[in-house]
């Protein structure tokens, strides 16, 4: 069977705030995705078999994620305007559909935004990432087969 695998270009990454409309986010290089970390709890007691530690999983966490972009006033302008203002912002990555598929995988998910400028050698693109504390359950929708 051939490899469903396919790269990156081609996905979109979307960001807005208050429920409207989400925009492409400016010169976004990469996808964002959270990955999601369940904490466990240790449940050991006097009498667990074997002496072996015992755990229950416990609150998970989507944690930070860092969305690669390229430095462009109005991204700069927006990202640092939802942080000022402490903005819950919106985001949805749309994978590029895999063969079989007439539209991608759709992540969802909630976060705050803070934007990082990259020191930069003379010459070189100004790049800005945007680190992203991920705030509630993330979502995922598989694409639509064709």
């Amino acid at each position: 069977m051939a490899t469903k695998q396919r790269i990156v270009y081609g996905a979109t990454s979307k960001w807005g705030a208050g429920g409207g409309s989400l925009t492409d986010i400016p010169e976004c290089k990469g996808i964002a995705v959270p990955t999601i970390e369940v904490e466990y709890q240790d449940a050991t007691h006097l009498q667990s078999p074997g002496g072996f530690r015992e755990y229950v999983p416990g609150l998970k966490d989507a944690g930070s994620i860092t969305i690669p972009c390229g430095y462009s006033s109005a991204g700069y302008a927006a990202a640092t305007g939802y942080m000022t203002n402490k903005t819950v912002v919106d985001f949805e990555t749309t994978m590029p559909p895999e063969e079989g598929q007439s539209t991608g995988d759709v992540f969802t998910f909630t976060g705050y935004v803070v934007p990082q400028l990259e020191t930069n050698e003379v010459g070189a693109i100004i790049a800005m990432n945007l680190v992203v504390r991920i705030s509630g359950q993330p979502t995922f929708t598989a694409g639509t087969a064709s």
